[in-house]
């Protein structure tokens, strides 16, 4: 793959969600920062490149990838993956806080608004610190958590019959051995729905789009180039960093096998 086309989208990844069972879609475009500080209070530790400006007339990154989600009919949320070394995590867990992860993410267009209204110097300085965006941030666990395990049965534990690693998770309220299932289209949007929908969510923001009733050709040309790649050509390069998650109704998954 080759480097993000951060002029152009604002973004350093971005991870696309399919269900080719009802042929669902839904675009995640992130943008990543890490957080800096060598003090003991933890709350001043910030993301130092928030306010970075990209392309020939120095607009805000994160307003180019807030645009880039914003486009009608492009089922495209915006979130920031940010990074948080082991001192800063260690402050914030001795302090009481317990969210303050090695990797969290927060709401893109609550980044935005904190951003833009930053027009003063000490407002631009506060507004980067992880004492004014901490309260917004959730884990990556949060969102992305396979809902759901595709049971295997004593086969899988032979030799060669798990094409796969096993996991045991839960399945129903039930521990099961199986393959997780990766959410769908469809949960991920909900669940950044439900996201939007608490205090410290971000309210006065676009709403969360609904999900494409298509997958994008060239997404779909990906899924298929992996599954057979022996009738397909070599992958056309992308300007960006991309993975798809492909998922499907357990019932689709037993049937298949």
């Amino acid at each position: 793959m080759d480097f993000p086309n951060e002029p152009v989208t604002g973004a350093d990844m971005e991870w696309n969600f399919v269900n080719q069972t009802d042929g669902t879609f839904l675009r995640i475009l992130l943008q990543a920062k890490q957080a800096y500080g060598e003090g003991e209070k933890w709350t001043r530790h910030a993301y130092r490149e928030l306010l970075h400006t990209s392309g020939k007339g120095g607009k805000l990154q994160v307003e180019t990838l807030c645009d880039t989600a914003r486009v009608p009919g492009s089922a495209t949320y915006p979130l920031y993956i940010l990074y948080h070394p082991a001192h800063t995590c260690t402050l914030a867990r001795t302090d009481g806080v317990s969210h303050v992860a090695g990797v969290n993410l927060v709401d893109g267009y609550l980044i935005e608004r904190l951003v833009k209204a930053a027009s003063t110097r000490a407002l631009r300085t506060s507004n980067k610190s992880l004492r004014v965006i901490s309260p917004h941030i959730f884990p990556l666990s949060e969102i992305f958590c396979p809902p759901t395990v595709l049971p295997v049965g004593p086969f899988a534990f032979s030799p060669g019959g798990a094409p796969a690693p096993l996991y045991a998770v839960s399945s129903g309220g039930r521990r099961a051995i199986g393959f997780a299932i990766p959410p769908t289209p469809t949960e991920v949007r909900n669940r950044l729905a439900e996201r939007r929908g608490r205090p410290a969510g971000g309210e006065g923001v676009p709403q969360v789009p609904e999900v494409s009733q298509s997958i994008p050709d060239d997404v779909a040309s990906i899924i298929s180039r992996y599954r057979e790649p022996s009738v397909h050509d070599e992958p056309v390069p992308v300007s960006r960093w991309r993975i798809t998650f492909v998922s499907a109704t357990l019932a689709d998954d037993i049937e298949a096998e």
